[in-house]
């Protein structure tokens, strides 16, 4: 009873900030370009080239939100689940999961070009960062029902 509530909960708090770091607390660039006036255009830290272009790390954000989203789903479904290798096949699927959250900034979309832009000092190392430690914790909590399991048939 004890793992199941706080695996869960951990999964769900790792869900939130999936959501909320591309979005709020380090945010990655906007889809629209900004139009500003002429005296403040040097001061912006980013302007996206072209009308209505839309950068890369934008779209990794919107990935990271869908793979946030599906974490808290699992998380809120190994709240009801009480057997214990449904609830280590759920951790199974999250650490898989982690890693496809992880190859989302480096490898599949990316972000920005520009080493300087907010995207790159930011929201890159966040996610890869939350991605290592959901598979940290998803690893630890896959072996510790796998030991409990085994305690229990044997």
């Amino acid at each position: 009873m004890q793992n199941r509530v706080v695996s869960s909960l951990a999964y769900i708090i790792i869900g939130i900030l999936f959501i909320l770091f591309p979005m709020y607390i380090l945010p990655v660039c906007p889809s629209e370009s900004v139009n500003l006036p002429t005296a403040m255009q040097g001061q912006v830290e980013h302007m996206h080239t072209g009308v209505g272009k839309i950068m890369k790390c934008f779209w990794t954000g919107r990935a990271e939100v869908g793979v946030g989203c599906l974490i808290i789903a699992i998380g809120i479904l190994m709240l009801f689940c009480q057997k214990i290798f449904l609830r280590m096949g759920l951790s199974m699927a999250i650490a898989c999961i982690s890693l496809f959250a992880l190859a989302i900034p480096t490898v599949l979309i990316g972000v920005c070009d520009n080493q300087m832009m907010r995207c790159n000092m930011g929201a890159k190392p966040a996610l890869v960062l939350l991605s290592l430690l959901l598979f940290i914790v998803s690893l630890v909590n896959t072996f510790y029902l796998n030991k409990a399991a085994r305690r229990s048939i044997f």
